[in-house]
């Protein structure tokens, strides 16, 4: 059992990868985010493996591990909101360099969390991930 979603972005991969990885802080939605702020947070991913995201205040939470960082073609994160950091889901994320732009496929599975804790979160995480999509595109 996996969610997985795709789009098409009018971009280059190496500018899809950046908007994901330096830039979801100017397009996430603010529904989906984990800290509640007058003024935009900031959402990166880094080449460390450093997910977070960090309010205008200083204030930060981590979301995840990146287990992979490949620009512009490949992230592999372990996904903390859900379950937690003791037992993340997985999520990968694919940049494909096509005619228009880039098609990015997201592929949230189960990972280390295993099928159950995943299987309770699964319409949750597809829900946000058809919102997030969405406003990724509208940015690009």
């Amino acid at each position: 059992m996996n969610v997985v979603r795709s789009i098409d972005l009018r971009c280059a991969p190496d500018r899809a990868f950046s908007l994901f990885t330096k830039h979801a802080g100017q397009w996430w939605p603010a529904d989906r985010r984990h800290l509640k702020d007058e003024l935009p947070t900031v959402i990166r991913i880094e080449a460390t493996g450093r997910f977070f995201e960090r309010s205008s205040e200083g204030i930060e939470v981590e979301l995840g591990v990146a287990r992979v960082f490949e620009p512009p073609r490949r992230l592999l994160i372990d996904w903390y909101p859900g379950t937690g950091p003791a037992s993340p889901t997985q999520v990968e994320v694919r940049f494909e360099a096509i005619e228009t732009g880039t098609r990015v496929t997201v592929t949230h599975s189960p990972g280390p969390a295993g099928p159950g804790a995943f299987g309770r979160h699964a319409a949750g995480y597809a829900r946000s991930w058809d919102l997030v999509l969405a406003a990724w595109a509208a940015q690009d």
